[in-house]
This record gives C-alpha cells, sequence and structure tokens, in this order.
C-alpha cells in the first residue's frame, strides 16, 4: 500500500475510537489482559500519538534511548472524558506531523535507519490491531478490505516477527503463513518450511500478534508454529 492509504487508514481508524469510546471506557479487553477501553486509548496516546512523531524527528542513527528520552508521559494516565480528549488532540497532532513529512524523509525506526513512511504503516497497524481487541471487547464484528489485511500480515512477517526474534534472542524453524483470503504465502524463516499457519485474515493477525490461537489451522509440526506464534507475547507482552 502507498503511504497516502496508510494514512487514510490511520485517520479511519482515530475517527473509529472517538466514535465507540464515549460509552466504552470501563469495558475490559480480554485480548489485552488486565486492560479496559480507557487504558487501551492510554496505550495509544501515548505510546503511538505522542511516541511515533519523537521517533519520525529522530535522525536515522539516532541510539534507541535517546530517541525515547524525549517521550513524554503523564504522571497518571488521564481518566474518562480527559482521557478521549487527549488521544483526540494527540493522534490528531501525530496524523498532522505525518502529513507533514515526505514518506521518503530519513528518521530512525524501531528497525534501525528508515524513511517516515515506516511510522505511517505503524501507526495504521497498531491502531487496526486495538481497534481489533476492542472490537471484540464491544461485540461489533470488523472486516478488514483485502488490501489493509494483507499488508497488515505482511508488516507482521517483515518486521515485527524478526524485531520479536531478536530481543527473544530465538531462531524458530521455517513455517509458512497464507490467509483464505488471498493467494498470498508468507515464510517465516529461511528452508524448507515445516510447519504452516493458515486461516481467515484477522484470526490470522490476530493469532500472529498473541491473540487467541484458537481459530486458526495448524497443520505439520504443531510446537514450531507454537513457538511463532509466542513471539510477539513474549517480546511485547501481548501489547
Amino acid at each position: 500500500m502507498a503511504p497516502a492509504e496508510h494514512l487514510e487508514w490511520f485517520e479511519d481508524n482515530i475517527n473509529w475510537f472517538g466514535a465507540v469510546a464515549e460509552d466504552s471506557l470501563d469495558v475490559p479487553v480480554p485480548n489485552c489482559p488486565g486492560w479496559t477501553v480507557e487504558n487501551v486509548l492510554n496505550h495509544l496516546t501515548f505510546g503511538l500519538g505522542v511516541g511515533y512523531p519523537i521517533g519520525l524527528a529522530a535522525p536515522p542513527n539516532a541510539a534507541e534511548a535517546d530517541v525515547w528520552r524525549e517521550l513524554w508521559r503523564p504522571p497518571e494516565p488521564p481518566t474518562g472524558q480527559a482521557a478521549i480528549e487527549a488521544f483526540t488532540t494527540h493522534m490528531t497532532a501525530c496524523l498532522d506531523s505525518f502529513r507533514a513529512a515526505e514518506p521518503t524523509q530519513p528518521c530512525w525506526t524501531y528497525a534501525g535507519p528508515g524513511q517516515a513512511g515506516f511510522w505511517f504503516r505503524r501507526a495504521a497497524i497498531e491502531t487496526t490491531l486495538h481497534r481489533l481487541d476492542v472490537a471484540d471487547a464491544l461485540g461489533i464484528e470488523e472486516r478488514l478490505v483485502v488490501d489493509r489485511l494483507v499488508d497488515a500480515i505482511d508488516e507482521t512477517v517483515a518486521f515485527a516477527l524478526p524485531f520479536a526474534t531478536k530481543i527473544c534472542d530465538v531462531t524458530n524453524q521455517p513455517t509458512t503463513v497464507s490467509v483464505d483470503e488471498s493467494a498470498r504465502v508468507w515464510s517465516l524463516g529461511a528452508g524448507e518450511p515445516v510447519a504452516s499457519i493458515s486461516g481467515p485474515g484477522i484470526p490470522v493477525l490476530d493469532a500472529l500478534w498473541g491473540r487467541n490461537v484458537d481459530r486458526v489451522r495448524i497443520s505439520g509440526q504443531t510446537a514450531v508454529a507454537h513457538a511463532w506464534l509466542q513471539l510477539v507475547p513474549t517480546a511485547f507482552a501481548g501489547r
């Protein structure tokens, strides 16, 4: 997907949260144990809305510690209407900072030196993952158009899983990933695959990010597939 499409996707998600948050702040979100919708909002507000523009503004070769030293976090997370207002303010400012940047602008990223478009895509997909979490908690059926679904899984395979592998310092055996909505097949690891993970797109995306693994199909060496599905929750506490 093009960077402009990622920004449109990100904006869609910001608006969605704004529409559902008012009457649901106290609702528990099972996919994020111990969190409510309010916690999810604050996570996005201060981790993404405040944090991603800092990454965007950092020089490509910045040290990670130097980047996040500037990250502002309130002494106490806002609650109630203040949490909604903070979300709207910071996420809108984040979107504006993205729109003011060229997608090819060099900057620091989680994966090291990169370009601004990394953050556009990351913002779209991070808010999508938590949109799915909250929708599930609220009993709202969510769907992703195929282009967005494929892009989200592609980013997971290209960025999130290798990043988590590095953090966890593990080497898993090769496995393939596929979704029913697309003919695309992704490879995890190098070499002849010994397992496969497949199913409808959203359940596969959820499973790769440490959510419910019971809705995907696993074949071959089951333990290998589950080792891949444990990477993100181990590295990022399932967030």
